[in-house]
């Protein structure tokens, strides 16, 4: 790890438990109030929300589909399958109430911010994130980490990971070395391939083996276990 002189981390999932614990409790608290829902019902409801979210976002990646249409598109294709009425202007305003209700339950996390910035001790330490400015800068802001780390977001840079001018545009402008620079992140085909493709060493985080990274670890306190040594 000597040779490791930056660390690129991924924003969403990586650093952020996006939709292991926010995404997911802003939901269901939104769909609860606004279509009556019980808790089995409101799961049920919450699984296909899921799977149509997964099947859209290759779409988008494409480019055949633009964030803001998969936002809108997973909740019709969800609404019709359990038969429920299509309000048009509820669907494409519901996004704007996630956001306010998702930013509400947003804190700090002491702890990660005290890793974060002992690691930037022996470090230089970058954010790259997918999703629109407004949004992340947000989420940033809220969960304390507003103006610790150079940041680059797809809404402001116009490069959407696996594009590696994602990559190659953070590197540039931060003067890092690809070979010294280590990239982490949650997902294989959007932070780990497109990282390797350009000679950056890799750490995945999640429940996969055999990704092919240089390291793994199963969570985020494993890998500052191992580089806070």
């Amino acid at each position: 790890m000597t040779d490791i002189k930056n660390i690129i981390f991924d924003w969403d999932n990586t650093l952020f438990p996006f939709k292991e614990k926010y995404w997911e409790s802003a939901h269901r608290k939104l769909f609860k109030a606004a279509y009556d829902l019980e808790e089995e019902a409101l799961d049920q409801f919450m699984v296909k929300y899921h799977e149509f979210d997964e099947q859209l976002w290759p779409k988008v990646h494409a480019h055949q589909l633009t964030i803001a249409e998969l936002r809108e598109e997973r909740l019709r294709l969800t609404l019709k399958h359990f038969g429920k009425p299509i309000d048009e202007s509820e669907v494409k305003g519901f996004f704007a109430k996630f956001l306010l209700t998702l930013f509400d339950e947003i804190c700090p996390d002491p702890v990660l911010l005290e890793a974060m910035q002992q690691l930037s001790k022996n470090y230089n330490i970058a954010l790259l994130s997918n999703g629109g400015h407004v949004e992340q800068r947000e989420k940033l802001r809220r969960a304390g980490f507003d103006g610790l780390f150079p940041t680059y977001i797809s809404g402001e840079t116009g490069f959407l990971k696996p594009d590696p001018r994602a990559f190659t545009h953070l590197l540039e402008k931060e003067g890092f070395e690809a070979s010294e620079t280590l990239m982490v992140g949650d997902l294989v085909e959007h932070d780990i391939l497109p990282a390797q493709s350009l000679g950056l060493k890799t750490a995945y985080l999640g429940p996969k083996k055999g990704t092919g990274a240089d390291f793994e670890y199963r969570t985020l306190a494993q890998f500052f276990k191992a580089f806070l040594k």
